[in-house]
Formats: structure tokens, C-alpha cells, sequence
């Protein structure tokens, strides 16, 4: 069965990852001229495609390391980065912000940003995408173990995709009761869970490719 603690560390993480409270703004700003029924028709593909998005990445991204040649270590050594960076501006409040104006310049050109800007790469990332693909190497090689592991992964992502629906549906509400403050507080305590993933991958990765290297050395006659 699923265990809590694996399906928690899962959700929050990729939730922290996504973060759609720091989109918010920019959201509102990219569809502020639509009509209700465009924005939710908007709304709801953005959510299918992150579905997809991340299914994908979580099955397929291991597969294409191992095409083009790239160790799961490089992979949590450049996620790691790519996540520690995307917390420390959510501390700084510079995530999501410093690409709104080239994602307004682009969906004023489409007639659909359900796919691209909205669900890649406003909201599916490079970080969750990396995440997910971490996530699937350190799989069980127990086929039981492994097939709950993915089913928790398919529900984490199914229910923040949920979540995103709710909180962009309702996102005029949500400026109103919680104010630029309330989303700037909810962003620092999301950074502040994002930079502890970073670290995370980083310390992991690093200490892979370090053993790596004694044994190779090791092996040296």
C-alpha cells in the first residue's frame, strides 16, 4: 500500500515546486482580458497539460538521460541547482517574475497559452520536471514497492493539479483575502521548502559522484 510519508514528501514537494500562489500575479495579468467561460476552458487544459507534463517526465525523462547520455548524478547535480535557485528567488520574490514580461509578449501572439507560457514553463518547470525524473531512478527495484511509489506519484500530481485549478479559479478571492502579502508570505515559506529539496539533490548527487570517482580510482591498477 501507499505509505503516507512517501506520498507527503511527494505532494508537498512538488507542490513547493510548482508553487502556483507565486504564478497568481501573473496569471491574472496574462488572462485579465479573457471572459470567465475562455479563462476556465484556459484553465482546465493548463491542468491537463501539467498532468501530462509530469506523468511524462516521471516515466519517460530517465529514458532520454540515457539517450543523450546523461548520469542520474549530472541530472540531481543540475536539478539540484536549477531547484536552490528557484527557492532563493522565491525569497527574494524574483521567481515567476523575471519571465512575465516575455510570457505577456508571447500569449499576446497565441490564441491558446493553455500549453506554452502557462503549464511550461510558468508552472512544469525544469525543477519539478527534474524532481520527478530523480524521484523515478531512486525507484524500488521491488515490483510491489515500485508500483505503490508510482501510483503516489500519479495521485501527487493529479491532486496539485487539482489544487492549481481551484486556486487560479479562484484567484481574484485569493488576492482579495490574503493581499500581495499573503501570497509574498506563502512564497518565502515555499522557498524556503524548495531551497531544502535543492540542497537535498545536491548533497545526494555530490556524494554519488564521489564515491563513483574512490571506486574508479581504487580499481586503477
Amino acid at each position: 500500500m501507499i505509505e503516507p510519508s512517501i506520498f507527503l514528501t511527494i505532494l508537498i514537494g512538488l507542490f513547493s515546486l510548482i508553487n502556483p500562489m507565486s504564478a497568481l500575479p501573473v496569471y491574472i495579468t496574462l488572462t485579465e482580458d479573457y471572459s470567465e467561460e475562455n479563462k476556465l476552458k484556459t484553465l482546465r487544459k493548463t491542468c491537463i497539460y501539467i498532468i501530462i507534463i509530469c506523468i511524462t517526465s516521471y516515466y519517460v525523462g530517465v529514458y532520454l538521460l540515457h539517450f543523450f547520455g546523461i548520469t542520474i548524478p549530472a541530472l540531481r547535480l543540475a536539478g539540484g541547482l536549477i531547484i536552490f535557485r528557484s527557492g532563493w528567488q522565491l525569497l527574494n520574490l524574483k521567481h515567476k517574475r523575471e519571465i512575465s514580461g516575455k510570457l505577456r509578449e508571447e500569449s499576446d501572439k497565441k490564441e491558446d497559452i493553455s500549453f506554452s507560457p502557462l503549464a511550461m514553463p510558468l508552472l512544469a518547470g525544469p525543477g519539478s520536471m527534474s524532481f520527478l525524473i530523480t524521484l523515478y531512478s531512486n525507484r524500488s527495484t521491488n515490483l510491489g514497492q515500485a508500483f505503490w511509489q508510482d501510483t503516489a506519484a500519479i495521485i501527487a500530481i493529479i491532486l496539485v493539479a487539482i489544487s492549481i485549478y481551484f486556486i487560479f479559479k479562484f484567484a481574484p478571492r485569493l488576492m482579495k483575502y490574503t493581499g500581495q502579502a499573503g501570497l509574498t508570505s506563502l512564497s518565502k515559506v515555499m522557498g524556503f521548502i524548495v531551497i531544502g529539496i535543492g540542497v537535498q539533490m545536491i548533497i545526494s548527487s555530490t556524494s554519488s559522484i564521489v564515491k563513483n570517482i574512490a571506486l574508479e580510482l581504487n580499481n586503477i591498477p
